[in-house]
């Protein structure tokens, strides 16, 4: 879910064509699927030529991948919210994927086009899973970090662990940008539910506070 985009022609000529062609597409996904819409809906909106699409993206779905930059940014905000905010970890979660949920609901036409992408566009795929990875590192060294402390029991690799992680939260923006009237509160206290039990092995770990009194979580 972290995708990048290619970068824009270096003259402000360029730069305006490129930006007509990406108000285009986040115009026309308000109201149409992916799939649904051509190259040639985007130039005649746009006011270019097809030859001038393809000088900056080479389909549909890598122009998508530009619009969703911010999506990126706050799910690295929320990963530094979950690994590394003052609340107990329960809470944490729980903040940060109620953030996340709203700031990709916001864009959900967008997200929802990048979901379809990621099925047909190899480039959008790696580029969602390298984001993954991305995200995953620090939640990887969190894990180790409290299984190193005492805290979190051993068990599955860290990365591993971190990206299955990262996937449940994936889970929840898939149903909620298609369904935005879904119930967000049991998905997103489950999911938290499920973070909680992956990393400390136990349905809350504020028992272990009582082993040490500066402990919150």
């Amino acid at each position: 879910m972290t995708p990048v985009g290619p970068p824009a022609a270096s003259s402000p000529r360029g730069d305006r064509r490129r930006e007509a062609l990406l108000a285009a597409l986040d115009d026309r996904l308000r109201t149409t699927a992916l799939d649904d819409i051509s190259v040639a809906d985007l130039t005649d909106a746009a006011g270019i030529t097809r030859s001038a699409f393809y000088f900056y993206f080479d389909s549909k779905a890598a122009a998508v991948s530009v619009l969703l930059v911010v999506v990126n940014e706050e799910a690295r905000a929320s990963t530094e919210m979950i690994v590394g905010g003052a609340d107990a970890f329960r809470a944490r979660v729980t903040a940060a994927l109620s953030l996340l949920v709203e700031r990709v609901l916001d864009s959900g036409h967008i997200y929802r086009a990048l979901l379809t992408a990621r099925t047909t566009h190899d480039a959008t795929r790696e580029m969602w899973d390298e984001g993954r990875r991305i995200l995953a590192a620090p939640i990887a060294d969190f894990l180790r970090a409290e299984r190193a402390a005492g805290w979190a029991p051993e068990g599955a690799d860290a990365t591993v662990l971190a990206e299955s992680l990262i996937h449940i939260n994936e889970s929840v923006l898939e149903r909620l940008v298609y369904v935005p009237d879904a119930p967000r509160e049991p998905l997103i206290a489950t999911a938290a539910d499920m973070w909680v039990r992956a990393v400390y092995g136990r349905p809350d770990p504020a028992v272990d506070a009582a082993a040490d009194p500066g402990r919150t979580e």
